[in-house]
């Protein structure tokens, strides 16, 4: 059976997704006319995305990587 990512809302602001002991999370960051979607994978910064999902498509990759 293979395993499916699990994603929870934190909250309006935050998403995060899970598959085997992965954990990304997605930050909605404001600030002006560059306010987006933060990708983390633990507390590095991944990448910044202007649309959330753009951010949801980089961070299940990351999830899924090597799953």
């Amino acid at each position: 059976m293979s395993q499916k990512p699990t994603w929870t809302k934190e909250n309006a602001h935050h998403y995060a997704v899970e598959l085997a002991g992965r954990r990304v999370d997605l930050q909605y960051e404001q600030s002006g006319f560059q306010s987006g979607w933060a990708v983390y994978a633990g507390d590095r910064l991944i990448e910044r995305c202007a649309e959330l999902m753009q951010a949801r498509g980089l961070a299940l990759r990351l999830a899924t990587a090597g799953a």
